[in-house]
């Protein structure tokens, strides 16, 4: 008997005589290792238990990378033990095993199912997300468009206001240079000149 088929019957023996192995800790490969006296790497039971679930020989509770409960399978307890059957049976019974490995390929189609649904659920917020930056950006866009349209329109306005104080500034010195005394007097020749000095002149004795 081969050293692997040797240590499946002590590991389904331990199993049927004493029931599913439990750790709180998840350590349950290593205690289920010990019990069995399994003398080869960790790695190697490792291997041997895993190989053992694949072909429907036993359960195990897995949270994380940690084994919790290693249990005989509902297939492998129907059957007879290791030595009880009788020559020539199997001690198989493949429709029992048939459908537990049914139910389990039904549970990895489920989480693989599961594990799609974050991903299409990631997809749908990116392309939520993506619709609202696009909405922000002709926001963004018109705001801009505003923005310039209103800094055109106090330009406008500027230039309005300065042309307009310019032209209240030309209105003011005009009104200021027809008032100023004497202007009109620079215009008139010599004569015109004396004669209106000498106007003036009477008119503020006059006046005295």
């Amino acid at each position: 008997m081969r050293r692997a088929d040797a240590a499946r019957e002590r590991i389904t023996e331990y199993l049927m005589k004493n029931g599913p192995v439990v750790d709180k800790t998840g350590r349950a490969t290593a205690v289920l290792k010990g019990a069995v006296g399994y003398e080869a790497s960790d790695a190697g039971f490792s291997q041997l238990i895993s190989s053992m679930e694949k072909t429907g020989d036993l359960t195990r509770e897995i949270r994380g990378k940690r084994t919790y409960r290693i249990a005989r399978s509902s297939a492998a307890q129907s059957t007879k033990g290791p030595g009880d059957h009788d020559p020539g049976v199997s001690p198989l019974d493949y429709d029992e095993l048939a459908a537990v490995l049914l139910a389990r390929v039904t549970r990895v189609l489920a989480k693989s199912q599961a594990s799609d649904e974050p991903a299409a659920w990631a997809r749908r917020r990116i392309e939520q997300l993506q619709g609202r930056v696009d909405e922000l950006q002709r926001e963004l866009a018109r705001a801009k468009a505003e923005a310039k349209a209103s800094a055109d329109e106090r330009e406008e306005l500027r230039g309005q206001l300065e042309a307009a104080s310019h032209n209240l500034s030309l209105l003011t010195e005009r009104g200021t240079t027809k008032n100023r005394p004497g202007r009109a007097a620079e215009r008139l020749g010599k004569d015109e000149q004396a004669l209106l000095y000498e106007l003036r002149g009477q008119r503020r004795a006059a006046v005295r």
